[in-house]
């Protein structure tokens, strides 16, 4: 059995959500089925989900919600229509608006968008719709409870065809409605996954994979056939926009695969999400980055005796609400990056450092770019990150600094601000060379 999930963009009016149909349609496997919300049908458009909210704000801000609640009966209303099925959606969204006048949770409202979704798409596949209230259970803090798992697994034995249950929201410890955070509809298809022991999670949006970078930057990168669950994480933590962290750990522990693919084009293979991989074609997986940067360098002689410093300069970073992302230590110096999104007076943040930490001295250097180049072939393949930081040299792109053995398939290096997209750029062509 196959879960598929669909995200927003592929359920955002009613020809997006017949591709879905088909899709579902043309493999036998595909027995449950998770969706989103609708989401744009064009840039100019707002998603249901954020409808949602923009109404339960207005409502306990006493303002009046209903125009924005007007939008959201409309567009179900015409879903139900041009998919001519046979849902009570009027009735439906008569309960939801009645529940927001009583002034119910933020959590109940922003989920009804997956919820009256499914129902919609249960009709038109002849499926069963299973709420995720009934088989869905997180903690007070909103991860998942494993009781999950069972519940799932106990519920699907009682269905005898595909089934359809709405992502993004489950039962709290108190019994009521709990959301997960945005993306949780990729949860909720990881646990579903998890739950039935699924062959595959299938993973249906708008693009054909995860790509080598960030395609806005990097018009050439091309999707990746296949990653294993560790590097998708090393390039988020990079900052790339690739898969919700806490979707991977439910299949992850189960050593299921999730195939990206893309509704629009459904033929082609998608990017494989798997447990282990051969490095030998492809050692290089992508890179990402993050900016700006301001470097913070401190001196301490005999620094490998002050193990609690590295956390009091921080203290005083966050002190200043400043963060510090990533750190190098040296003998007698420590360098870390510091998010500088927002100006700051660098004098005044130093000595702060200087005056409430063991520092000997401390100061903020120049503004710079960070940049993971993410691979499990970079620790097999000799001289290949060589290669990589000649090619970057050879373009005449400075790079500031190196990290590399913190994670043997990750190295970050530092560079010049205006040279960020430039470095993508150059070290895509080399992975594709």
């Amino acid at each position: 059995m196959k879960v598929v999930k669909f995200g927003g963009t592929s359920l955002a009016s009613a020809d997006q959500i017949k591709k879905a149909v088909e899709i579902i349609q043309a493999d036998e496997q595909r027995q449950a089925v998770v969706l989103s919300a609708p989401g744009k049908r064009d840039s100019q458009d707002i998603k249901i989900t954020d409808l949602l909210i923009n109404t339960h704000k207005a409502k306990t801000a006493g303002q009046n919600y209903l125009p924005t609640f007007t939008k959201i009966r409309a567009r179900f209303v015409e879903l139900v229509e041009l998919l001519n099925v046979t849902v009570d959606i009027e009735a439906e969204l008569d309960y939801i608006q009645e529940k927001i006048e009583q002034g119910t949770t933020l959590d109940f409202v922003e989920s009804r968008g997956e919820y009256l979704n499914s129902l919609v798409m249960s009709q038109a596949l002849g499926a069963e719709f299973i709420d995720a209230a009934e088989v869905v259970r997180l903690t007070v803090d909103g991860r998942v409870d494993p009781q999950s798992y069972e519940l799932i697994n106990e519920r699907v034995t009682k269905v005898t065809g595909r089934f359809v249950v709405p992502g993004f929201y489950g039962t709290g410890p108190d019994g009521e409605i709990k959301s997960f955070s945005r993306g949780g509809s990729d949860i909720t298809g990881a646990i579903v996954a998890r739950g039935i022991n699924a062959e595959v999670y299938e993973n249906w949006t708008d693009v054909s994979g995860i790509l080598q970078a960030d395609p806005r930057i990097v018009s050439e990168a091309q999707p990746i056939p296949e990653i294993t669950y560790t590097e998708v994480r090393e390039l988020a933590s990079c900052g790339a926009s690739v898969f919700h962290e806490e979707a991977i750990a439910p299949v992850r522990d189960a050593g299921i695969p999730i195939n990206i693919k893309n509704t629009n084009s459904p033929t082609d293979n998608g990017t494989m999400i798997v447990p282990k991989r051969s490095t030998d074609k492809q050692p290089v997986v992508g890179v990402s980055g993050k900016k700006p940067y301001r470097i913070l360098h401190a001196e301490k002689f005999m620094l490998n005796r002050y193990p609690e410093l590295p956390g009091q300069i921080k203290d005083a970073l966050s002190q200043q609400n400043l963060f510090a992302e990533f750190d190098m230590k040296g003998f007698d110096t420590l360098a870390m990056l510091v998010n500088s999104n927002n100006d700051f007076d660098t004098t005044a943040a130093s000595q702060y450092i200087n005056t409430n930490t063991d520092v000997d001295d401390c100061s903020f250097g120049m503004t710079v770019a960070l940049v993971g180049i993410v691979g499990a072939g970079l620790s097999s393949q000799t001289g290949l990150l060589g290669r990589m930081l000649s090619a970057l040299d050879q373009n005449g792109i400075e790079v500031h600094s190196i990290s590399y053995g913190g994670s043997q398939m990750t190295a970050l290096v530092t560079v010049n601000l205006e040279d960020y997209e430039k470095t993508l750029k150059v070290l895509v062509a080399q992975m594709q060379s």
